[in-house]
């Protein structure tokens, strides 16, 4: 079987879409963010209608704009550095929980800015956005959907059951992500690989919240017209 892929809503017009180096919010230092930051690119460039630019190339990119890599630039320097690096979007985010001992636990808020005249400013502030325990969906706030911006946010534990269903779907013609499978292959599991998945649940969400934004500006359009 064909592991689960992901597509863009703006299909059939390919995106190209730079990734920001994760923030540390976790509370745990010893976080390799920007390894963790490279599974993101991964998940990234498997979306189907999604080019992602190489990591070493946003963040060469960032210092020439002395956009400093620690701490949360402000959306204002991110559209910025979309512009410069002629992408269509910048995903950026936090890495919000991170526990690499049995039973694993990761949590990340990601949103999606959008390099586009039409686009309404939104503010970012990645602490600010809702957090799931166990991987559930926390009811996104519905505003105007040009203002509202593209998000999702979770916290996933190996404990929960709905969390290693979901980890058994994802496994599922993945050979180097046999994450579910049996005993073993979970409390064998590799953070590095664990991220990924987490990562894969966030930008199916993320991308639905995209389709929702879209299918609700066409509709508006055509009413207007």
């Amino acid at each position: 079987p064909k592991p689960i892929s992901l597509t863009s809503p703006w299909m059939p017009r390919q995106q190209v879409w730079a990734v920001a180096p994760l923030a540390n919010e976790s509370g745990v230092s010893h976080v390799d963010r920007l390894a963790i930051t490279d599974g993101l690119v991964l998940e990234v460039a498997s979306i189907n209608g999604v080019d992602v630019l190489p990591l070493n190339r946003t963040l060469e990119t960032m210092l020439s704009l002395n956009i400093g890599l620690d701490g949360i630039p402000d959306a204002d320097q991110y559209r910025e550095l979309c512009q410069v690096l002629n992408a269509d979007a910048i995903l950026v985010g936090t890495i919000i929980a991170y526990d690499p001992y049995q039973p694993l636990r990761f949590g990340s808020s990601l949103q999606l800015i959008r390099n586009e005249a039409s686009s309404a400013p939104a503010e970012f502030d990645p602490r600010a956005l809702s957090m799931s325990l166990g991987g559930a969906e926390s009811p996104a706030m519905r505003g105007p959907v040009r203002a509202r911006p593209i998000q999702s946010s979770g916290i996933f534990d190996t404990e929960n059951y709905d969390v290693r269903a979901k980890m058994e779907a994802y496994s599922t013609g993945r050979s180097t992500h046999d994450l579910a499978r049996s005993d073993l292959g979970l409390y064998h599991l590799d953070m590095d690989d664990y991220a990924e998945f987490v990562f894969h649940q966030l930008l199916e969400r993320l991308l639905r919240e995209a389709t929702y934004a879209e299918s609700a500006d066409s509709a508006f359009i055509a009413d207007a017209s």
